[in-house]
């Protein structure tokens, strides 16, 4: 479903990728673990076309990012901490915007929010949610399209234990639905109890990778 093939990545005079490889298959988790700026967003950048990389080649449905349609991106949902919501927006309205954008009912805007919990959260500001409800929020516009890849950047930095649990039993709701999942984070047992396989990045080279019992 994703490839990375011997991909390098230049700022300035500084790599900070060297070399990736990694294959994720269909229908699977898997989390990318790695201390603060040792290169996981700037991998999702690239798998997601944000950011062009310097060498390698990197594959989504078979074709290279830099090829893939407009229909080929409506198959991804994306999850980044600089995605942020409409703060002075509710719930309802923040995700009708994005219905409208991709052609789907307002109707699928309320089952969404029933579906990740913000049933009686319709109507409140998104400036007014708790930061696990705003992650909630978050995943409710990745959802909205029925993405059959997505990527989330860390989902669930700074939230306390039940926020995390009720995070992590929606990510594994939307495997079960089929869904293709790839994530950052540097919580190691949050990666043993979501993924299939994990690798680990440290200062922009793949240190590890398998399955989390074997790491």
């Amino acid at each position: 479903m994703i490839q990375c093939q011997d991909v390098y990545k230049r700022f300035d005079e500084k790599i900070v990728l060297k070399g990736i490889n990694m294959n994720i298959k269909d229908g699977e988790i898997v989390g990318l673990l790695g201390p603060s700026g040792a290169g996981k967003t700037t991998i999702i950048k690239i798998m997601t076309d944000q950011l062009s990389y310097d060498k390698g080649n990197v594959c989504i449905f078979d074709k290279n990012v830099n090829e893939l349609t407009g229909d080929d991106k409506r198959k991804i949902g994306i999850m980044m901490d600089q995605f942020g919501v409409y703060e002075r927006l509710s719930c309802a309205d923040n995700l009708k915007i994005y219905a409208d954008i991709y052609g789907i009912s307002h109707n699928k805007v309320y089952e969404i929010l029933e579906y990740v919990g913000l049933g009686d959260a319709i109507n409140r500001s998104a400036q007014s949610l708790s930061k696990g409800m705003c992650t909630r929020l978050k995943l409710a516009r990745v959802f909205m399209h029925s993405p059959n890849i997505i990527f989330l950047d860390e989902p669930t930095s700074g939230l306390d234990p039940i926020s995390m649990r009720t995070i992590h039993k929606i990510i594994l709701e939307k495997k079960g639905e089929g869904c293709t999942i790839f994530l950052t984070t540097h919580n190691m047992e949050e990666a043993a109890s979501l993924c299939d396989t994990v690798a680990l990045l440290n200062d922009g080279v793949i240190v590890e990778q398998g399955e989390p019992k074997e790491i």
